[in-house]
């Protein structure tokens, strides 16, 4: 590796299999839906209730408010309830629990982190940074959706997260346009998605205010991401009139194709999903520059999977005609290149943290320093790694492999968030005078 020093962080983020949301679970085959639901009507109101009180004491203490999500999943449902009488309260949740079940989001793996400022830097002590991780939490059926988690570095580097509860609240989802639901073309993996009930591509989510953001997940909402919302490279973007706000770039996964799509939000409680176009949307590892060059917002992409790419809009949501700014090179970064997140803007250039495949599909991030004015110019190349996977960080649900989303610069520091073989993450810092300096030798 490139001898910079680098300081370690005693923080590692491990999967955790207690962390659920809740999810319905509505067979394709709607005979087995009117059985299900017969069953219930077939019970006395008093064996309803028994049956209700039972959910409840065995999982109202792991959600946060477990009544409104049996409600929700029992008005998937209702169009099958087949008899004319009102129904109860205890009936209805008694059904919404019948087709729910829930869902570990990270058992098998919390990777992929990206890094941003928070959005409120209020009541911090002088030279602190509040920041804000995403993290890509996958779960049972290799189904991935972001995470968050908050913490706080100091005026003397020190890196501190904040707890996190128990409680993980998933989003509210407005579909899309005239609030409409789209069919699936295909079966869906039995994973709580109703064909009737995906949203749009292009969708709104939301969370209540007055909790933490550690306890927030966005699941899969769409078709095109059924199957995951996977490596979200978040950035803080900085309007030229001096507005703020965070985009991410991400793949959506149906189980078959890949798509990239951006989020947006200023707040972190409400978020917009928008597909992208143009005739450079494609492949993985799309990531946007943190302000316009020259009026124009410029993205690092790879769509031939193999170079890194630059590219320029007018708009973040239409993108075509990408130039090459560098190609694989010998050794550790032979296979191919890509980003490590958006990139960072130093005085000496954009700083941008990579990604080699090398033999034996081995993961190493390194850096390049790409012009100001012109990022198709490359002012300085890595030649060896920064980081490489190393010691009982090589073993992991992938072997082999270092990867990161995004870092953040905190005055002279780089602070590096970063995957273990694609299962935890755990935090270094870079001194980026270090970095630079080797970056142009």
């Amino acid at each position: 590796m490139t001898r910079i020093p680098l300081r370690t962080h005693d923080l590692t983020l491990v999967p955790d299999s207690s962390r659920v949301i809740l999810r319905p679970f509505i067979p394709v085959d709607t005979t087995r839906i009117l059985t299900i639901i017969g069953r219930a009507l077939e019970l006395d109101e008093a064996a309803a209730a028994r049956e209700l009180d039972a959910v409840f004491q065995a999982f109202q203490a792991r959600h946060g408010d477990l009544e409104a999500e049996l409600a929700g999943t029992f008005l998937r449902v209702e169009p099958h309830v087949f008899t004319d009488r009102p129904l109860t309260r205890t009936r209805r949740l008694l059904i919404g629990a019948l087709f729910s079940g829930e869902y570990a989001l990270e058992s098998a793996a919390l990777f992929n982190p990206s890094l941003v400022a928070h959005p409120s830097q209020d009541g911090l002590t002088a030279g602190a940074l509040r920041f804000i991780m995403s993290l890509r939490a996958t779960g049972e059926g290799h189904i991935s959706s972001i995470e968050f988690r908050t913490g706080t570095v100091a005026a003397d580097g020190a890196i501190a997260l904040d707890p996190v509860s128990g409680l993980v609240r998933a989003a509210a989802i407005d579909p899309g346009p005239g609030r409409r639901r789209r069919p699936a073309q295909a079966r869906l993996p039995d994973q709580g998605f109703d064909p009737q009930w995906l949203a749009d591509p292009s969708y709104e989510l939301s969370f209540p205010a007055g909790h933490s953001l550690g306890d927030q997940a966005i699941f899969p909402a769409s078709a095109s991401e059924r199957n995951g919302i996977e490596d979200a490279r978040f950035v803080r973007f900085t309007e030229e009139d001096g507005s703020v706000r965070y985009y991410a770039t991400y793949t959506a996964y149906d189980g078959q194709a890949i798509r990239p799509q951006l989020i947006e939000t200023a707040d972190f409680l409400r978020f917009q999903v928008r597909t992208l176009d143009g005739a450079a949307v494609r492949n993985k590892g799309m990531a946007l520059f943190p302000r316009r060059i020259d009026g124009s917002y410029m993205m690092l992409s790879r769509q031939d999977d193999e170079n890194l790419l630059v590219m320029a809009s007018a708009t973040p949501y239409d993108w075509s005609d990408p130039r090459i700014v560098i190609r694989p090179a010998g050794g550790w970064e032979a296979v191919k290149v890509g980003n490590c997140g958006s990139p960072l803007e130093t005085e000496a250039g954009w700083l941008v943290l990579t990604h080699g495949v090398g033999p034996m599909r081995r993961y190493c991030i390194g850096a390049i320093l790409l012009d100001l004015q012109d990022p198709t110019r490359v002012l300085g190349r890595l030649r060896e790694p920064l980081l490489a996977p190393e010691g009982p960080g090589r073993e992991g649900y992938v072997p082999n492999v270092v990867y990161s989303c995004g870092s953040l610069l905190h005055g002279r520091d780089l602070i590096l968030p970063y995957a273990m073989s694609d299962r935890a993450t755990t935090i270094v810092t870079v001194g980026l005078d270090d970095l630079l300096a080797a970056l142009r030798t």
